[in-house]
């Protein structure tokens, strides 16, 4: 107990001149008689609290933050009260923080610049390499802008970004008047803006399939890729289509295919049938095993083939799929061009 209290005495502001002082009780012992025992440590200012745990700069640091983003934010008091560990881990970078809120602030322009082009006297990196302190911030400041529930920085506060390619064939040419040009690419923010005249879309998810996909009467096919079919949930003019989506028979495949239903429910399969299961049964490998719900937009008969490919753990290649039986389903279906 003596070692214990000597080292308790020897750490305090009476032996440094800073730190705690010790609250002593005198106490009767049996033993020992009267005996001086410690009951409790004071700090009796900030100063000496702060040189203590050593953290005397940081603290200036974080009042000098606080006072500078303040003075131009009044309305950030309570954030900044609530987020000390931000102010202290951005101390060397808020007069530059300052400067991209202000220009949201008072300067705003949607979908007018990208985000190395705003007009602002910082380096060109400096909003990517801090998007999560200003996403919060500007979240705060400048909420009537911000677009829920857009997790990309970009996306959020209407900036303009390097969007997905739409790539996409024409699969007949008579209604379409760009006769040369027939596999084409755009930004999906155009496809979305301009509607294709035609009657029908295929959207095909491996790119060997997309490329040899036979010609059909007013149709057109899109590469999916994966399960960047997201991005298709923008285009509203498919709603007027009939959409056939095809991919690898297995459980992605599927999800996709629920997926791309619960943006545009009229979407049917194509070849991801148990006939084509049986047919190619020689080709099938093993899948990769997914954890995730079963898919809600799926209709009984792909249900059982998804259950199937789960219970199995079977993967179809789209790819595996001969060609003569893409054109026999087509022409069950469709005139062909």
């Amino acid at each position: 107990m003596n070692r214990e209290i000597e080292e308790l005495f020897s750490e305090s502001k009476d032996r440094k001149g800073f730190g705690y002082k010790v609250v002593v009780e005198r106490v009767k012992t049996r033993r020992h008689g009267m005996q001086g025992i410690p009951r409790a440590i004071v700090f009796e200012d900030l100063t000496n609290y702060l040189k203590f745990l050593g953290k005397e700069k940081e603290f200036q640091l974080l009042e000098e933050n606080f006072d500078k983003v303040v003075a131009v934010f009044p309305q950030l008091t309570q954030w900044m009260v609530d987020n000390t560990r931000v102010i202290i881990s951005n101390d060397n970078i808020w007069p530059d923080l300052i400067k991209v809120c202000l220009w949201f602030e008072k300067s705003y322009v949607p979908d007018k610049f990208y985000l190395r082009e705003l007009p602002i006297s910082i380096h060109t990196k400096f909003i990517e390499e801090n998007k999560g302190c200003l996403r919060a911030l500007l979240d705060e400041l400048v909420p009537e802008i911000r677009v829920d529930p857009e997790n990309t920085f970009e996306k959020r506060f209407g900036l303009k970004y390097d969007q997905p390619l739409v790539r996409f064939r024409i699969l007949d040419s008579i209604f379409w008047n760009v006769s040369w040009y027939d596999d084409i690419s755009v930004p999906i923010k155009q496809f979305a803006a301009n509607p294709i005249g035609c009657k029908r879309v295929f959207i095909i998810e491996n790119k060997m399939n997309f490329l040899t996909y036979p010609k059909v009467s007013d149709s057109i096919a899109i590469w999916g890729q994966g399960f960047a079919i997201e991005s298709f949930k923008t285009v509203e003019w498919l709603r007027d289509k009939e959409i056939y989506y095809w991919s690898d028979l297995d459980l992605q495949g599927f999800q996709m295919l629920s997926q791309l239903r619960s943006y545009f429910s009229h979407t049917k399969s194509f070849l991801m049938d148990m006939e084509i299961v049986e047919k190619y049964h020689e080709f099938i490998v093993s899948g990769t095993p997914v954890i995730a719900k079963v898919p809600s937009y799926l209709s009984d008969e792909e249900h059982a083939v998804y259950y199937f490919l789960l219970q199995n753990n079977f993967r179809l290649e789209q790819e595996r799929i001969h060609l003569e039986n893409v054109r026999q389903r087509l022409s069950e279906l469709f005139e062909s061009v």
